[in-house]
């Protein structure tokens, strides 16, 4: 599926509800003679895949990828544990989730000895906590993003400096809001908690949070976009003035002749990082150790983030980016942007077991359900 000005729908958007799970495909295509190839079943989100293209390198490594395109990581985790251990070989979770999957014993250890591309990663990238545990690695940060708030210069002109601004009254009914569940709860949770730690909350601040988050659907917003594709139309229009938003809308609407620009309100705003991980019991391990150093390589990793206008963690691909794609994220400071994020790591998970009076990830996902129905 081929999104605004040529890049690829991936991450958000099917967060966002474009369908495009079970949807297969073979990196390359299957040629008479690719059965008879190295085989790799991917499970993930789509666009990445597009790192093994660059440079014909599964095609000259002999290596097919069967691509299968998931719409959240609890797909890839019911799929998993519904069977799949034993036939799935990558997948594609973020940090919060690699610990998760952890736990549930459907990652395996990767031996960084078979991947020597993972030592040009910017250091952040190489030692942070969720993708490493307890000194070893269970993922591969691969891309990372921000979702931050963003306007329309033509009918905002001054760059607002809090998410509390959509509440204005002249944005009244100008204000645009997606279906990505956990980016919303994060970025609104960071609003009205003033918490860096935005997943480990009280259970009368997400009450709170849902209360915010309801009044602006119900008394500021002009819709809930179910994709980023969605809400790039509604910037670019003017329809939306100001929405909850991903940087690659900027490319987009751009695309579409509008000036949508972005900023992190002085709160924060959510910046995750998906990363590439091997199944338990992989079936292809040779052939997905070739892919695994792939994805961590400069020139891998740029060609993927120029198609999905995504950020690198391979410091030397930095300079192999368009400008353009560039220009959307910081990278002079990475350690510096996550502590104004989020303290300093990526987030984790909400909790998925009680834990005092703590949100469970089951009590935010019953809250989400009452912001939807709202």
């Amino acid at each position: 599926m081929r999104g605004m000005g040529g890049i690829t729908l991936t991450r958000r958007q099917f967060n966002g509800g474009l369908a495009a799970a079970g949807a297969l495909a073979a990196v390359g295509g299957l040629s008479d003679s690719a059965y008879a190839s190295t085989q790799s079943n991917y499970l993930g989100w789509q666009g990445y895949e597009e790192v093994w293209k660059q440079g014909g390198f599964s095609e000259k490594n002999g290596i097919v990828v069967n691509a299968q395109f998931q719409d959240s990581n609890d797909q890839a985790i019911a799929k998993i544990t519904g069977g799949g251990m034993g036939s799935m070989d990558i997948i594609t979770p973020d940090t919060a989730y690699t610990e998760y999957m952890h736990k549930l014993g459907i990652v395996e250890k990767l031996d960084l000895g078979r991947i020597p591309n993972f030592q040009e990663l910017y250091p952040f990238f190489r030692t942070m906590h969720g993708s490493r545990l307890d000194g070893v690695q269970w993922s591969l940060p691969f891309s990372w993003t921000i979702i931050p708030l963003m306007y329309n210069t033509k009918y905002v002109k001054e760059p607002p400096t809090s998410w509390h601004d959509m509440t204005k009254p002249e944005y009244k009914g100008k204000i645009g809001l997606t279906t990505d569940m956990i980016s919303m709860w994060v970025v609104f949770t960071l609003a009205v908690t003033g918490k860096p730690d935005a997943t480990h909350i009280t259970k009368d601040e997400l009450k709170e949070v849902l209360a915010f988050m309801v009044n602006l659907k119900k008394n500021y917003a002009r819709a809930v976009a179910n994709s980023y594709g969605e809400l790039t139309d509604l910037l670019a229009t003017g329809e939306v003035w100001l929405a909850q938003g991903w940087v690659p809308v900027q490319v987009w609407a751009a695309d579409k002749g509008a000036s949508v620009k972005w900023v992190i309100p002085k709160e924060g705003a959510h910046a995750p990082i998906d990363c590439m991980a091997m199944v338990n019991k992989a079936p292809n391990v040779d052939a997905n150790y070739k892919l695994l150093n792939q994805s961590m390589s400069a020139k891998g990793q740029a060609y993927a983030a120029n198609i999905n206008a995504s950020g690198v963690t391979n410091a030397k691909a930095v300079a192999l980016l368009d400008q353009k794609i560039r220009d959307l994220q910081p990278y002079d400071d990475i350690p510096g942007f996550y502590k104004k994020m989020t303290g300093g790591q990526p987030l984790s998970l909400w909790p998925t077991e009680p834990d005092g009076d703590l949100a469970t990830f089951d009590d935010v996902l019953n809250a989400w359900e009452k912001f939807l129905a709202a």
